[in-house]
Formats: structure tokens, C-alpha cells, sequence
């Protein structure tokens, strides 16, 4: 395993901006730095999260699955990709598990349907104080000589380079996850019961990001490096992500970063922004969606990323969406054209990662009580019975009990295909006879 970074090489950007053809054939140096520019390539902003996690094996149909989302319009997909579901520590990865197999499957399903996909891990890990792998980070930044975090950071450089190494075929990987929030930034394993403030946060993501780079490039030079994606809990512009995106760019700048610690000189630190992240990232929920306001704090983020770094970059949204059973289905379809609408507006954006495909319908997911309704399809698991949400009494696809239909597109689904501008049959795993 080489911990070499010789992975830097040329890149040719393509001019984009709202200026449209009178910017054709300018270089990145000469678009002007602001927001109304940027070198996004939106031909595949429409995006959607598959959990694969969330599926289960009597269910499963890839082959249904995978079309389901080209008939949508999807162009990228944003795979939940962890550590701890295909290896057992950071250098040993099964080939044989069937996590492995289902996603080597969806993965080349997803390739073969011209859908992008986008690798994102957020679990790590830990080898020391018998802690085992979770979303949460243990230890706060210590880089003094054999400091538990160094080991920490070691393991996390190890476990990236395994997983990368593992799926050569993935080009995009997102690094870890909302690493400003307290629900997954927690040195306990609890979530949202963090001692880290916001400057402490900033500092593990940052050596976070570079760790995982390296790896990443050494395993796979030509792979892209995402920043996780940054997020405000409670909406869009009401949390700490302008004031994390500083703290990154100075810790960066501060040439205390960048290398790694007890192996190589300090005086080696990069200061190169590349070298952390390649695509910029963060996911701008916005439950009660105003077009302007939307566009206006996204480009407030995005002058921050060119006032540091003096240069354009691209931006993903890895994570974006509405539920349900909270603003009901009439208000998520507004906010979806508006949505999409806005971001055309905004030409650093690339794609979109619609959160989610599926609804979850148990009643104790991941994501609690309450969430079930985040998707474009009801729930398609069949073992998964759950009601129609009471806020959306025009929901289609209900059966003669109230429950959702199992594997049903949603209004949403059609609403989505539209914009993107897919075509097909969206009802391909609904159960015989509930057409």
C-alpha cells in the first residue's frame, strides 16, 4: 500500500455560466468569480440516494430496480457504501458477503443504465478502547506522537484505501457524511450529544478529508474526492455551514494540516484545497422552500469556496428532499419544481441527490418514527405494511385498507420523470393485481 500522492494531473473544465454560448471556448481563469458562474456539467443534475441498506433480499430485484431509475431520468446515484458492510477492520474486505455481491450488481446495473455512481462512506473504524465501527468520531484532534487520534486517523486512511481499492469501478467518492452535524460529528453514540463545537469539528473533517484523499488517490488516481456533505438540521441557513466552510479553508491555509502525522514532515503540509476535496458538497434542505432565499444562501456558500480557493469548483448535492408526512405531498411536488428550477440557476451545481427512492415503511428505521415518507415509491418491501400519509389525501396508489401499495410510484415519481425528462413504465415492482 503506497502512501504516495502522486495523483495530481491536468484537468480540462469546460466554460459554463449564464452567459451561456457568449463564454464558449473561455477558460476556467477567465469566468468572472462569482456566484452566476461556475463549470458545473448540469446534463446530470437530476440524481437520486438508493439505500441498498434499506432493502431486503426477498424484495431485492436490481435488474427492475436500477431500470425504475433510468425510466425516471436519473443521472447520478449516491450509494451508501460503508466501511462495516463489506469488511470486518479497516484491511480485511469479503468478497464473499452478500452486501458485496448486491453491490458489485447494482453498481454495474447502474453503469450499464448510463447512471452515475457516487460512493459515499461514513462509518470508521476504530481499533483502539475496544470502540467499534460507527458514524461517530471518538477522539478529538490530537496529533501528538502515538495519540489514539493519529491511530485513528491511520485506521481511516487504511479503510478507505481497502474500500477503494475493492471498487475500482466507482469514480466519485463522498467523504464521510454532514461533518457539522452533531448527530453524526459526536465523540459518544448518541446522537446530537457531541462535546465538539463547531471549530473542533471542522478540525477532524479536515484531517478526515485529506486522510481519505490520500488513500483514495493511491488507490485510485483517477477517482474524484468529495467533500461530505455539510448540513444545517434545522434547514437551510439556520445552522453553522458558512462558519464550518471558513474553519476548513483556514485550517488548510495554516499548513498544520495535510500530511500525515509521525510519518512525514510538517514541512510537506498541503495547503492545496484539491488535496482535501476535489467537489465541494452539502445538502440544502429547506422544509418551507422560498426560491430567492434558497438561491441566495447557496451562493453565499459558494463565494466563500471562491474567495479561498480563487477558482471555480464544482458543487454536489448530495442529499436533498422533503417528507410527506410533514409538509404533505401537494407542498413536496411544489418544492420539487422550484427546487430544480432554482438550481438551474445556479451553474457551480452539478447534480442533485434526491433523498430518497423508496419510503421506509418499518415503523423503527434508522431515521425514527416519523420519517417514512421520504420517497418517490412506496416502501418495496411488501413485509413493510404502513398507512397512507393523512396529509396527502390525493395520494395514488392506496389500497382498500389505506396502506401503500408495495413498490408504487408516488405523485412525486411522475412529477420527477417530467422534469428530468425520462420516459417508462414507473409501476415495475408494484404486486400483481394492485395496478
Amino acid at each position: 500500500m503506497s502512501l504516495s500522492f502522486g495523483w495530481k494531473r491536468a484537468v480540462a473544465l469546460m466554460c459554463a455560466g449564464v452567459m451561456g454560448a457568449a463564454l464558449a471556448g473561455c477558460s476556467e481563469q477567465e469566468l468572472p468569480l462569482d456566484a452566476q458562474h461556475g463549470i458545473a456539467d448540469q446534463s446530470v443534475l437530476y440524481g437520486m440516494c438508493y439505500l441498498l441498506e434499506e432493502r431486503t433480499a426477498d424484495s431485492l430485484d436490481i435488474g427492475a430496480e436500477v431500470q425504475l431509475m433510468k425510466n425516471l431520468g436519473v443521472k447520478t446515484v449516491r450509494q451508501w457504501m460503508h466501511f462495516s458492510h463489506f469488511m470486518s477492520d479497516p484491511a480485511t474486505f469479503h468478497e464473499d458477503w452478500a452486501a458485496t455481491q448486491n453491490m458489485r450488481a447494482l453498481l454495474a446495473a447502474c453503469t450499464e443504465a448510463g447512471i452515475v455512481n457516487i460512493g459515499m462512506n461514513h462509518h470508521n473504524f476504530c481499533t483502539t478502547d475496544g470502540k467499534a465501527s460507527a458514524t461517530a468520531k471518538p477522539f478529538a484532534r490530537d496529533v501528538s506522537e502515538g495519540s489514539k487520534y493519529v491511530q485513528w486517523l491511520n485506521d481511516y486512511y487504511t479503510s478507505w484505501y481497502t474500500l477503494v481499492s475493492a471498487f475500482p469501478e466507482v469514480m466519485y467518492w463522498e467523504i464521510d457524511n454532514e461533518l457539522n452535524n452533531p448527530d453524526f460529528m459526536t465523540d459518544s453514540a448518541v446522537k446530537g450529544q457531541s462535546s465538539y463545537n463547531v471549530r473542533q469539528m471542522a478540525e477532524i473533517a479536515t484531517d478526515m478529508f485529506y486522510y481519505a484523499s490520500r488513500a483514495i488517490h493511491d488507490a485510485n488516481p483517477e477517482a474524484q474526492t468529495i467533500m461530505g456533505g455539510l448540513t444545517e438540521p434545522n434547514g437551510l441557513g439556520t445552522g453553522n455551514t458558512a462558519a464550518f466552510l471558513q474553519y476548513l479553508y483556514d485550517n488548510i491555509a495554516s499548513g498544520e494540516y495535510g500530511y500525515f502525522y509521525g510519518q512525514e514532515d510538517a514541512g510537506t503540509a498541503s495547503t492545496d484545497p484539491d488535496d482535501y476535496f476535489q467537489i465541494a458538497c452539502w445538502h440544502p434542505y429547506m422544509s418551507n422552500f422560498n426560491r430567492q432565499n434558497f438561491i441566495d444562501i447557496n451562493n453565499e456558500y459558494y463565494e466563500i469556496i471562491l474567495k479561498n480557493e480563487g477558482k471555480h469548483k464544482k458543487v454536489f448535492f448530495t442529499e436533498m428532499g422533503w417528507n410527506d408526512g410533514n409538509i404533505g405531498e401537494e407542498a413536496f411536488l411544489e418544492n420539487l419544481r422550484a427546487m430544480f428550477g432554482a438550481v438551474s440557476e445556479m451553474p457551480y451545481v452539478e447534480t442533485v441527490n434526491l433523498f430518497k427512492m423508496y419510503d421506509n415503511g418499518t415503523l423503527n428505521n434508522w431515521d425514527g418514527a416519523g420519517y417514512q415518507y421520504w420517497g418517490f415509491f412506496h416502501d418495496a418491501d411488501p413485509t413493510h405494511v404502513y398507512p397512507q400519509c393523512t396529509k396527502s389525501p390525493d395520494a395514488i396508489n392506496i389500497d382498500g385498507n389505506g396502506n401503500c401499495i408495495t413498490g408504487a410510484p408516488k405523485r412525486s415519481a411522475y412529477v420527477y420523470q417530467e422534469l428530468a425528462g425520462g420516459s417508462g413504465d414507473l409501476t415495475l415492482l408494484m404486486k400483481e393485481g394492485t395496478a
